[in-house]
């Protein structure tokens, strides 16, 4: 039996343990859940206060069996990247900053209550999810919450960051704002060496490569009753660093020895900085009898730039080579969204709308090496030098059809047409027709519990930085951009059971299957060179779950949470004609959470797990298998002092290893195999003290 196989007989043991539990348990004491109907479940304000929230991010966290979907930002559209959260039943006009930057914007003393909605979402706001949560502000309301922090790495290097929201009426709006500086720096060691096809060292290396990321952040909301409307305007600004050096110790013949004087030493010198800004208006108003319009402009702008110094000193203290590696990339995006949506009372619920969207993207890399004579060399890519214009529109319609009581039907669909245009030194032109319908049968069988079985075509945004050529140091890897890449298309298939009990008790697990087209993998293009190319068929299939087990009848304040993905794959090689699985898939995907809440001491504490995973990414010429190792976590917080939360964490308990082998083939993957390289790093234990509070 194959892995998935194996898991999804775990996964369904441990479902069928908690339907046990749940019997067993019978009616446990009141959590402040109300089940208003089979559709929706409200948990009021107050069942949150045992957790201590300082946001409404922490509130969405501890919502029972619920796992939150920020949505896919690798689908095409505004209204297709939905999640599942709203906030007063809208989705917030953002995109940069999602729905977490949304959440963590408002105090969680605004927050009256949270709607767990589930089968029926109600409007494209988040068509399609199984499960939504839709919290409820109280209106006019004033609060405000802080948080700071100081961490220490294993390298005992100190930090800290800071972030302070606070919402308000101001002037007739009622305002909300967040501020964060953050600073962290993940130090990453331990050793890699080359072999040659029959096994021999060729070089060993020790690699330091400490990693630095600054960022600073504003954002804000201001919504406003204006005649017979409502006014929307967000913002978001701000500004982030990543900085990571490299430097290996290299060693020939054998592997890296520290006591031994190096044969050589290679260093990176990587500096990467990244600018966003973005505004959002949106506008809604009845329009008739039980009809509303919502008018939604949203404009965001990208700039980043990356350089890489990369030098070899052969011995050490004289350079042998040098290289210089600039990449830049400017990016605006405008949407323009319109939708008519019924609100009333009746078993048809229509909805329907147009979206226009228009990107542009300038691609710029230079790269250029350096002997040790000092003699200057330029290296050519193909597409080093490109500018990519898209401009696409989209008419939609959601029906939502309530059968009778226990059957509903959502469906709808959306019909779009696009141009993408790329000139500079690699230039072509394309357009696009695509349909993307889906259909969802929801049941509610019994009391709490409700099955959902669907089918949807969604198509892929193109990542515009696939049709430029990219460089990068730290794995000897020169990619040329391809002109002609096209979406790719996906047609998912899903069941979906949704378990729920008023003593916090939650079970939500998902089968799907997905049949790909025009999939995306790295392939020779026509230059010769290797880059990102449409590469033929794929199929995917998995398994998901979230489960929210209370444990108070064993352990007093327990509750454990519970979430796991598993994916399996077929894709046919391009390059080698063999099958194997899809590239960059990784899985499992388990996360393991303990708490356990002694309200009377007002302490809390807990253990989360992070399991292993695995992927393998296909190359031209290269597979490269990663393991990232299991994290193991510990917290323990306390409002004994003056109110103010106080959290102490230690995270990468024992460290994680970052292991990988990359595997060499020469001219591609369906010749001579060449030899390989293992890189077997570690990242350490953090230690972490967090003051938050409100006010």
């Amino acid at each position: 039996m194959n892995l998935l196989g194996k898991c999804s007989r775990w996964l369904f043991l441990g479902c069928y343990c908690c339907f046990q539990a749940t019997i067993a348990h019978g009616q446990a004491a009141d959590t402040g859940q109300a089940a208003e109907d089979q559709q929706i479940q409200t948990y009021q304000r107050d069942y949150f206060n045992q957790y201590n929230p300082q946001t409404a991010w922490d509130i969405i966290d501890r919502l029972p069996g619920f796992t939150m979907d920020t949505g896919e930002e690798d689908l095409r559209g505004f209204g297709a990247t939905a999640g599942n959260v709203l906030i007063d039943g809208e989705r917030p006009s953002t995109k940069t900053g999602g729905i977490e930057d949304a959440l963590n914007r408002l105090p969680a003393n605004l927050i009256e209550r949270v709607e767990v909605i589930r089968g029926v979402a109600g409007n494209s706001e988040a068509a399609g999810q199984a499960v939504v949560a839709n919290l409820i502000r109280i209106p006019q309301a004033t609060s405000a919450s802080w948080e700071s922090q100081v961490e220490q790495a294993d390298d005992n290097t100190v930090y800290s960051s800071a972030e302070l929201t606070w919402a308000a009426p101001l002037a007739g709006w009622e305002t909300s704002t967040k501020a964060n500086v953050f600073w962290e720096r993940w130090p990453l060691s331990g050793p890699r060496y080359t072999r040659d096809a029959a096994g021999d060292v060729l070089i060993g290396q020790f690699e330091n490569r400490p990693s630095t990321l600054q960022e600073a952040f504003l954002s804000s909301e201001f919504r406003r009753s204006l005649g017979v409307g409502e006014l929307g305007l967000t913002g978001r600004w701000g500004r982030s660093e990543f900085l990571p050096n490299t430097e290996r110790l290299g060693y020939d013949g054998r592997l890296a020895d520290l006591s031994e004087i190096p044969d050589e030493r290679f260093s990176i010198d990587l500096d990467s900085k990244f600018n966003e800004a973005e505004l959002g208006i949106d506008w809604s108003r009845p329009i008739a009898e039980n009809w509303d319009w919502k008018l939604l402009s949203l404009t965001s702008g990208q700039n980043w730039t990356q350089v890489q110094l990369v030098g070899t000193e052969r011995p050490i203290g004289i350079t042998s080579s040098a290289s210089n590696f600039t990449r830049r990339r400017e990016q605006l995006e405008s949407v323009l969204r319109n939708t008519v949506t019924y609100e009333g009372e009746r078993s048809l619920v229509p909805e329907f709308g147009f979206e226009l969207t228009y990107n542009n993207v300038d691609n710029l890399l230079s790269l250029s090496s350096q002997d040790s004579d000092g003699n200057v060399s330029i290296i050519s890519l193909p597409g080093a030098d490109t500018t990519v214009e898209e401009r696409r529109a989209e008419a939609f319609f959601n029906l939502i059809w309530s059968i009778d009581d226990r059957f509903s039907l959502e469906t709808g669909a959306a019909f779009e047409t696009s141009e993408i245009q790329v000139s500079g030194d690699a230039s072509n032109e394309q357009s696009f027709f695509f349909a993307k319908p889906y259909v969802n049968l929801i049941m509610d069988y019994s009391e709490g519990l409700q099955f959902r079985a669907g089918v949807r075509r969604r198509i892929g945004q193109l990542s515009f930085s696939e049709f430029a050529a990219s460089a990068q140091a730290d794995a000897d890897r020169l990619l040329a951009g391809n002109p002609a890449i096209r979406p790719d298309q996906v047609v998912r298939a899903s069941f979906i059971t949704d378990y729920r009990r008023e003593s916090g008790l939650a079970v939500n697990v998902e089968l799907f299957h997905e049949w790909r087209d025009d999939v995306l993998e790295q392939v020779v293009l026509p230059s010769g060179i290797p880059g990102t190319g449409n590469a033929g068929e794929a199929e995917v299939s998995g398994i998901t779950s979230s489960i929210t087990l209370p444990l108070r009848s064993f352990i007093p304040g327990g509750l454990l949470e519970i979430e796991a993905e598993v994916l399996d794959s077929s894709f046919t090689d391009p390059i080698t004609g063999r099958n194997r699985v899809v590239s960059g898939l990784n899985t499992p995907n388990i996360f393991i959470d303990f708490r356990q809440d002694l309200l009377s001491r007002r302490i809390s504490w807990g253990v989360s797990y992070l399991a292993e995973t695995e992927n393998t990414f296909f190359f031209a010429d290269e597979e490269t298998f990663s393991r990232d190792g299991d994290q193991w976590r510990v917290y323990v917080e306390t409002t004994r002092f003056a109110g103010i939360r106080t959290r102490f964490t230690l995270r990468n308990i024992g460290a994680r290893s970052l292991f990988q082998v990359r595997r060499f083939f020469r001219p591609t993957r369906a010749d001579e195999f060449t030899g390989t390289e293992i890189i077997d790093r570690e990242r350490g234990m953090f230690m972490t003290l967090t003051l938050s509070g409100q006010f």
